[in-house]
């Protein structure tokens, strides 16, 4: 979703191919051929591949620079960059771990203490967040990549009864990411 929120934003045309992800068609041989890790997305582009939302979307960035969706100045780019990273490997897993206990089982197979120890990390990260949004509407000042990695998991923050009341700057930004047009145009599948 993110890449498309990207292309979307870019105004650039895509063919969407949807991979069989429950019966494990991105774990076949011909996809490993072109991504060794079985994931989406994969950005087929004029003999390019490139896999990982995050290299996809700096990926189209460079090539197409305009609107653009990263700053200029290296120290906010790598600024950027930090934010992308910081929303893979800290805000993701749990948000992920919700939607598995809450969205993908039966009530009677949830485990309620994964479910607090998610929420629980949630409320650990969700001050740097607010913080970071006090002085500014978007996490390095104009709207990017960084805010784009968030998009998709914002919204699922809702869908699994996390309450971002407490952090009313960062509820304010999820609703912007979440008014975009790019945002309306690719939620379909999220919604679901």
């Amino acid at each position: 979703m993110r890449t498309r929120i990207v292309l979307k934003e870019k105004n650039l045309p895509f063919e969407r191919i949807l991979m069989d992800l429950p019966n494990q068609e991105q774990k076949e041989p011909w996809y490993l051929t072109l991504n060794p890790y079985g994931k989406v997305p994969l950005l087929v582009e004029k003999g390019a591949w490139v896999y990982e939302s995050a290299l996809c979307n700096e990926y189209l960035e460079e090539k197409y620079p305009t609107p653009p969706l990263a700053p200029t100045e290296a120290g906010t780019k790598a600024q950027m960059r930090l934010w992308v990273e910081f929303c893979n490997s800290q805000f993701v897993p749990p948000v992920v771990g919700l939607v598995y206990e809450i969205l993908r089982k039966p009530p009677a197979e949830r485990s309620q203490e994964k479910i607090d120890r998610s929420k629980e990390r949630l409320n650990e990260l969700l001050p740097r967040l607010e913080e970071r949004l006090q002085a500014q509407d978007y996490l390095v000042g104009d709207y990017s990549i960084a805010d784009i990695a968030f998009t998709p998991f914002l919204a699922l923050c809702e869908r699994v009864g996390v309450d971002l009341s407490r952090f009313p700057r960062t509820a304010q930004w999820a609703a912007r990411l979440k008014n975009r047009d790019s945002y309306e145009e690719v939620k379909l599948g999220l919604t679901a």
